[in-house]
């Protein structure tokens, strides 16, 4: 992907959207927007039948007029020297992928260095094109134009749902058509094996298959049908060598994941050897989550395996990148395990993380020595790893910061917003995750963290949005969740720098119609109204500010009453200092509205006081941010796993307490479980602590998601430092279907009153 020249090129563009001379222009519609464009008076109009073309390269004309036919109904005649002439120049001064186009009275002419340059130049020209009366309408414009990132990714997990070949390569088209040029192929994990390697077939004779479509949220949304029949499928070698062409023919890229040392219960069922001889028997999972399903690291023969499979993988795939994953690995089994304790004697590994560290660092040598680089998600990190490898970082930005002060490349993907299973609208029938990330949040969020310094900002590569199928078993749920975000992601990842999200939102909407024309049904556009909150801890107060995606006029409550359009009608940011429980929402055209959105906000004594977790939360988990569970909101929450929530917050000096509230979560089916015990203790000196309540709820098998409160009102007690130990679960109760697996304890706010 010629990565580094590209990387030098992009940090000298600015960003240059020039009107006409008299700069009243409106932006054209175009998405990804180019990095220049200079619109000039007047369009072009011409005949269909005298818009021939002509190419240096045949398949951008093909991709083109299939594309043309489907959108616009009409095709151009190939001649030798066409009207629109698409051209390979050897010229320097166009960076890697980039193009020149030029709309004028008697030429259209596309430049390009390569011929992804060209691809991409027919892209822009597909949208630039319209038709009035019957003749195609281009406006007379100049455009110079390259990607931001040298990875513009997408990825689709197909170890859940199996999607077919054809269906595959449409993924790639809708790739193609956005300037995405990398496909992160997640063929394997607990739920199925799909890839094709001769030398184990049991791979795919037992791995691919499990005996129910699953998964039980989606039989409750009726997404699919539960049965006792096989279920799934498998890519053979030839189905991979003929999409890795169709990919390679758009400029796209494959990275394939094969998932280790975790997510391996498929392939560990199907090669019961490569696991820990004491661990007990596997299925093949038929829920999402993560299973015990972990490679032996004690045994040789699992390198020789993993080895054997890779080097299958490598023959088939010629990019530069091996996606590991590495991520959840549930470390118990070699605890347990006399081979995987005497390797970590052997190798000086202190803990299981050490040993992990040496199972990834193992297979990242191997596949230097045949000249890849090892990808995977940011857990790879701990134990260090060689500077030629990559991270993704998923559970929040704190990965992609660490990676990247550490010297590695990075691609950002953090769960939210850029995690696609998640749904984009509160209608009670979109297929998806539980877990809002809506067309703006996408648009909008910081693709390159502001804590990396600015020398090492160039390590970020590169930006992707994934697609985990588990809540989307057939087709047209993927292209709905896709629709429209996949705009988003694709601006971000090729803009130099982002519109304003009225004229973005307006380019999309101009734009949902020729989905229409192509079959796609795309994700409603939310009504929903997101409530930000910027604490001012000094003040104790707090800034509200409401956001959404349509421009409908929003109207909100203090008093947690449900908002009518008599109520406030919001029109900017305002201050709050005392307590409220807003409430916002738009409205439909009909009068109705889809979803209200609340947040409640105490300024209680606690409020932003700075606490110590005795167990670290997980990054992606962080209640946004430093003052967590005491930033004075409720519904944004820190996550431990399997461990207790024990955290102790220093008021700075003693202060009256008499009441102290925590709250936690209880959604057993999303392995999130309520505490089975909470001790509140006081302080003087933050070293001898006295219990003024506790709470012993146990663990009760539900299914029911809800917010637990442990409120405890006690004699006033001076005290400088609160002390809040809620036990968890720890793992998931044997009622539960994933029972074994950790267990994950939320919390939101500790109250201090």
């Amino acid at each position: 992907m010629r990565i580094k020249q590209l990387i030098a090129t992009t940090m000298s563009i600015f960003l240059l959207v020039a009107c006409s001379e008299k700069g009243d222009n409106p932006m054209l519609n175009l998405i990804p927007y180019p990095a220049e464009v200079n619109q000039e008076k007047g369009e072009l109009k011409i005949d269909v039948a005298m818009l021939s073309v002509s190419s240096d390269d045949d398949f951008v004309v093909t991709l083109l007029n299939k594309q043309l036919k489907a959108e616009q109904n009409i095709q151009l005649a190939h001649a030798e020297d066409g009207f629109v002439k698409f051209k390979l120049v050897n010229d320097v001064t166009i960076p890697a992928e980039g193009y020149r186009l030029k709309v004028a009275p008697k030429q259209v002419l596309i430049e390009a260095a390569e011929k992804s340059g060209l691809l991409y130049g027919a892209q822009t020209l597909r949208q630039l094109l319209s038709l009035e009366n019957g003749r195609v309408v281009l406006p007379y414009v100049s455009i110079k134009d390259s990607p931001r990132f040298a990875w513009r990714g997408m990825h689709f997990d197909v170890s859940r749902h199996f999607f077919d070949v054809h269906e595959i390569k449409q993924f790639l088209d809708y790739m193609a058509m956005n300037k995405l040029n990398t496909f992160h192929w997640h063929l394997l994990d607990d739920q199925a094996w799909r890839l094709e390697i001769k030398k184990y077939p049991k791979l795919t004779e037992v791995g691919a298959w499990r005996e129910n479509v699953g998964f039980t949220a989606n039989q409750e949304k009726g997404l699919n049908v539960q049965n006792t029949e096989a279920y799934g499928g498998y890519y053979t070698q030839a189905d991979v060598r003929e999409i890795v062409a169709y990919a390679a023919e758009r400029n796209i890229t494959i990275v394939p994941e094969i998932e280790l040392p975790g997510h391996s219960a498929a392939a560990l069922v199907a090669y019961p050897e490569y696991y820990c001889n004491n661990a007990g028997e596997l299925e093949i999972w038929e829920q999402a989550g993560v299973s015990a399903g972990v490679y032996c690291a004690g045994k040789e023969t699992t390198f020789q395996f993993l080895e054997d499979v890779l080097s299958e993988t490598m023959d088939l795939f010629p990019g530069e990148f091996i996606h590991i994953g590495g991520d959840e690995t549930p470390k118990d089994t070699w605890l347990a395990c006399p081979d995987c304790r005497q390797r970590m004697k052997e190798e000086g590994a202190h803990d299981e993380h050490e040993l992990q560290s040496y199972f990834v660092h193992r297979i990242e040598k191997f596949l230097n020595k045949h000249n890849r680089r090892l990808i995977g998600w940011d857990e790879i990190l701990d134990g260090g790893l060689a500077q030629s490898a990559a991270v993704m970082s998923w559970r929040g930005v704190a990965g992609g910061v660490k990676a990247a002060e550490a010297g590695h490349d990075v691609v950002m993907t953090p769960m939210f917003p850029y995690y696609f299973n998640h749904t984009q609208n509160h209608l009670s029938t979109s297929p998806g995750h539980p877990g809002i990330s809506t067309l703006r949040d996408v648009y909008t969020f910081p693709s390159i963290p502001t804590d990396i310094s600015p020398e090492n900002r160039h390590h970020v590569i590169g930006v992707q949005a994934n697609m985990w199928s588990e809540y989307m078993p057939e087709f047209k749920h993927i292209e709905y969740n896709l629709f429209p975000r996949v705009f988003a992601i694709a601006e971000v990842a090729w803009s130099p720098v982002i519109s304003e999200w009225d004229d973005f939102y307006a380019r999309v909407n101009n734009t949902l119609p020729l989905l229409e024309k192509l079959g796609v049904k795309a994700g409603d556009i939310s009504y929903h109204v997101r409530i930000n909150v910027e604490p001012d801890y000094e003040n104790k107060s707090a800034t509200l500010a409401f956001v959404s995606e349509r421009p409908n006029t929003i109207f909100y409550t203090k008093d947690g009453s449900t908002p009518t359009t008599r109520s406030t009608v919001y029109t900017g940011p305002f201050v709050l200092a005392e307590d409220a429980h807003i409430k916002a929402c738009q409205f439909k055209e009909d009068g109705t509205t889809t979803f209200i959105s609340e947040k409640e906000i105490i300024f209680h004594k606690a409020f932003g006081k700075p606490y110590v977790l005795k167990y670290a939360h997980a990054p992606q988990y962080d209640g946004g941010g430093k003052y967590g569970l005491t930033n004075g909101f409720l519904g944004v929450e820190v996550g431990v796993e399997e461990k207790p929530i024990d955290l102790t917050i220093d008021m700075g000096e003693p202060t009256e307490i008499s009441y102290i509230n925590s709250r936690f979560k209880n959604a057993p089916m999303s392995w999130v479980f309520g505490p089975k015990k909470v001790r509140y203790e006081l302080s003087e000196d933050g070293t001898t602590f006295k219990e003024v309540a506790s709470f012993e709820p146990g663990v009760t098998e539900s299914d029911v998601n809800e917010i637990v409160d442990y409120p405890a009102e006690f004699s006033a007690t001076k005290a400088r430092y609160v002390r809040i130990i809620a036990e968890s679960v720890g793992t998931c109760p044997a009622w539960h279907p994933a029972a074994g697996g950790k267990a994950w304890l939320f919390s939101d706010e500790v109250i201090v009153k």
